[in-house]
């Protein structure tokens, strides 16, 4: 591998433990939070069934929010060190495999920590997402770290706008977005297709709606964000 990517993988790993462990001070805060409340309720209504709670999407949040920031604020000094735009993006691209592979795996873990301890004791799954649980192992790890992919991959490619073209980009691709989804779902309501997008997703695996078919958005993120950033200014 290119010793000029490796160091802009390293650069972007120079605060580790703040980089990885973050997130995890978010996601350990909200359960404790969501502990908290489970217990609450458990001793004043008692037991109500297994419960859940979608408190995970915090992790999610915070990969995206990472990357964002990675391109507004390392990649400017990146350059200045005499990086590439192509070195700088393949190297921290090479980060977000691997941070989205190592929560990935870290969620699996915390996963089986849950199942044996029957939720904490309590029914609660806050680790396992009904639509992202597997019973394979290998496969549990693929389903919680593609969306982190993805979501590395449009954070970069969020910051990348922001240093092509500033605010005005951003604001564009916002409205852009907002009209192309609203156009969409316009015109599923008028020709009266909801049916069949439901019947779509409650068909469709769940193996390939969290794992196979947002590796679709990986890519283009990941492309789209490559082109751009050869002409993003610092």
């Amino acid at each position: 591998m290119n010793n000029r990517v490796v160091t802009a993988a390293r650069l972007n790993v120079v605060d580790a433990k703040v980089r990885l462990g973050m997130p995890w001070l978010v996601v350990g805060a909200a359960f404790l939070i969501n502990l908290l409340i489970f217990v609450l309720v458990r001793s004043n209504v008692g037991e109500t069934g297994p419960e859940y709670t979608g408190a995970l999407a915090a992790l999610y949040i915070s990969m995206a929010a990472a990357y964002i920031q990675t391109m507004t604020q390392t990649f400017p000094f990146a350059l200045s060190l005499g990086l590439t735009r192509r070195h700088f993006y393949l190297g921290v691209s090479l980060v977000v495999v691997m941070e989205s592979l190592m929560h990935g795996v870290l969620l699996t873990v915390a996963l089986a920590i849950e199942r044996a301890t029957g939720g904490w004791g309590m029914d609660l799954n806050f680790f396992g997402v009904p639509f992202l649980v597997q019973s394979n192992p290998v496969l549990q790890v693929v389903v919680y770290t593609v969306p982190l992919l993805a979501l590395g991959f449009l954070g970069l490619l969020a910051g990348t706008v922001f240093r092509r073209w500033g605010q005005i980009g951003v604001y564009t691709a916002a409205i852009g977005s907002t009209l192309v989804l609203g156009g969409l779902a316009v015109l599923i309501t008028w020709q009266q297709w909801w049916g069949s997008v439901g019947e779509f997703f409650s068909a469709t695996p769940d193996l390939a709606l969290v794992g196979v078919y947002p590796l679709v958005l990986v890519v283009l993120a990941a492309a789209g964000g490559f082109l751009m950033v050869r002409r993003a200014t610092p």
